[in-house]
């Protein structure tokens, strides 16, 4: 019987013109990621020994590593930083950590209006990873609880400096205000 194809396909565009749209007002209005998402990377500065092994296996070199040895054998992490810039988010550096200390899990905010904004040095990785944290119910990405102790800093500092919203949430927040 002919028809029946276009009958079909109709039926179709009627169910999907009743469906709320599919798509978002990105970047004001954002989706949950999958925990599997290679996004932003996250540096716990608590799980670094400074061992490198992140940035020799970065094929951009975008990780900078430097250290300098303590008297106790450990090694002091002068400078950290990643170059967002460049970054490919490929998550061979994620795969090298042998401590976990670098993770995907990080927010996709990179539209940014300064470019320069997305080299990020220890400081600003390590304020990343607390305000992960802190939203997060204080679990690493993989699934660990964070040592008490940090979570105690992450708290004091949360007292002090409140935690800036993304860029979705404020708008979210907007429209449901009024």
């Amino acid at each position: 019987m002919y028809g029946i194809g276009v009958l079909k396909g109709m039926a179709v565009t009627i169910q999907r013109m009743v469906m709320p749209p599919a798509t978002i007002e990105f970047p004001e209005v954002t989706r949950p990621m999958s925990p599997r998402a290679r996004t932003n990377l996250l540096w716990f500065d608590e799980r670094c020994t400074g061992c490198s092994t992140c940035a020799q296996a970065c094929p951009d070199g975008c990780i900078l590593v430097h250290t300098a040895p303590n008297p106790d054998g450990t090694l002091e992490k002068v400078r950290y930083e990643i170059d967002f810039r460049i970054c490919m988010y490929c998550g061979l550096c994620v795969e090298a950590c042998p401590y976990q200390a670098i993770q995907c899990g990080g927010t996709m905010e990179d539209a940014v209006y300064e470019f320069d904004t997305m080299y990020k040095d220890k400081h600003a990785l390590t304020r990343l990873a607390h305000e992960f944290l802190g939203r997060n119910g204080y679990e690493y990405p993989h699934g660990q609880r964070a040592p008490d102790h940090i979570i105690e800093l992450i708290e004091v500092e949360a007292k002090q400096h409140p935690a800036p919203v993304s860029k979705g949430e404020r708008v979210i927040e907007a429209r449901t205000r009024g």
